[in-house]
């Protein structure tokens, strides 16, 4: 019923088919809840305007937004392997550090906007760096 619906909405815009797998995709939808969970979804959906009944649809937002959240993440591993380099690593293992990487707000602005998306960093939030010491 849901993808007959599905495909009545793309043959309105045009378009014939459903992608392949779309079926099979929507059908196993039910058996692996995501981690953003629907009701985030649905709470996100209805701010933006968007009140949808159909938990499938739901269930398929909150994996493309699980989806996203997932390559934001690599990027920024990405992006902070790249700024620490080893030689950087190296002075900070002399120094008792351990090999531990830290997500900071540059790590994130940079990979948010590889995807569009512009980020600024609230003004009262430091990223602490290592050796620099902590203001109490």
């Amino acid at each position: 019923l849901f993808c007959n619906h599905v495909q009545q909405i793309f043959e309105g815009l045009g378009m014939a088919l459903l992608p392949e797998g779309t079926a099979q995709l929507l059908d196993q939808l039910d058996d692996q809840p995501p981690l953003v969970p629907d009701e985030l979804t649905q709470y996100l959906m209805r701010k933006s305007g968007q009140d949808c009944k159909d938990p499938r649809l739901v269930r398929l937002t909150s994996l493309a937004a699980q989806r996203f959240i997932a390559e934001v993440i690599w990027d920024s591993l990405q992006l902070c392997k790249a700024r620490l380099g080893s030689s950087n690593r190296k002075q900070l293992k002399a120094a008792g550090y351990k090999d531990k990487r830290v997500l900071t707000s540059e790590d994130l602005s940079r990979a948010l906007a590889d995807f569009g998306v512009t980020h600024q960093r609230s003004p009262y939030i430091v990223d602490h760096q290592p050796g620099q010491q902590q203001q109490q």
